[in-house]
Parts: structure tokens; C-alpha cells; sequence
């Protein structure tokens, strides 16, 4: 008597379901990582974008007596009245979702700027609620001629967004 074998060939419904499942199960684990680590990065590019701001407020001011741009021009006087031009155009904010901003509309409106002249002080501020998924709170990252760059986390004594001296 010949027993016959049947040759097996693919996988079964259930070794495919269960490698479904794990797939799943790792897909579930894995997504808000990427998500929380996606809302840090843009977090980082915003600290950027305002030291850049930052940086041409003090080429600025170097080339003005001092003087830091007012506040009522400040986005022509770094990109387009200034000669030379310290910024092409004031960045986007990444998350923000806005197109990047071109040659023609210099100020997107993500960014905001206070300025005082008596004592001359500046100040630049992500102006958008953008980086709630990253936990930080709205004004936050800021950069000001005194401190620099700043950008707190939320806490119970989270700081207030920039002051005049």
C-alpha cells in the first residue's frame, strides 16, 4: 500500500492572518513614534528659521548703527529695502502647512517680530499654535537680542512669550 503525500506549496489562511496580525500589532506600536519624532523635527527647523531671523536682525543692526529694523517693516527692511539683503524671504514655518514663501510676498505671517528702539531691543516668535504635537507651547521657539534663542517645553511654570524690556 503507497501512502501519497500532497506537496505543499504557498501558506495557509491562518499563518497568513497571524503574520497580518504582527504586522499590525507592530504598525499600532511604531506610528506615533514616527508622528512624535516627525513634530520634533519641524520643531528643531522652527528653532532654525528664527536664529536665522535672529542672525540678520544683528547683520542688520551691524550695518545701522545699531539700530534694529521696526517693527512695522521689519520683513522688506531684512529682504527687500535692505542693501545688502540679509534674508531672501522670512522663512515658513514646517509646520505650519503653509506654502514657502516667495520673493514677491516676503512675510508669510508665521513669524512674529516686536521691536523697541529706547533701549533698542528686538524679538522674533513662531506667532502660530504649529507645535502642539511636539508640546510646545504657542510663541514658542523665540529669539530676542538678549537671550537668544528660546524654546521651553510646556510645564506648570511655563515661561510667558517675549516682553519689552
Amino acid at each position: 500500500m503507497k501512502i501519497e503525500r500532497r506537496n505543499r506549496k504557498g501558506f495557509t489562511l491562518i499563518e497568513l492572518m497571524i503574520v497580518i496580525a504582527i504586522i499590525a500589532i507592530l504598525a499600532a506600536i511604531l506610528v506615533p513614534n514616527f508622528m512624535k519624532a516627525r513634530a520634533q523635527g519641524q520643531v528643531t527647523s522652527c528653532k532654525s528659521n528664527v536664529k536665522n531671523i535672529g542672525t540678520a536682525c544683528e547683520m542688520y543692526s551691524t550695518d545701522n548703527n545699531g539700530r534694529y529694523p521696526v517693527a512695522t517693516s521689519w520683513s522688506a527692511d531684512l529682504c527687500t529695502n535692505a542693501n545688502p539683503v540679509y534674508l531672501k524671504v522670512i522663512p515658513a514655518c514646517p509646520a505650519s502647512g503653509t506654502a514657502p514663501p516667495t520673493t514677491t510676498n516676503v512675510n508669510n505671517g508665521d513669524y512674529s517680530y516686536v521691536a523697541t528702539s529706547n533701549p533698542d531691543y528686538y524679538g522674533v516668535y513662531c506667532a502660530k499654535a504649529n507645535h502642539k504635537a511636539a508640546d510646545v507651547q504657542t510663541g514658542f521657539p523665540q529669539f530676542d537680542s538678549v537671550i537668544g534663542l528660546m524654546a521651553p517645553k510646556v510645564s506648570d511654570t511655563a515661561p510667558t512669550k517675549i516682553s519689552m524690556p
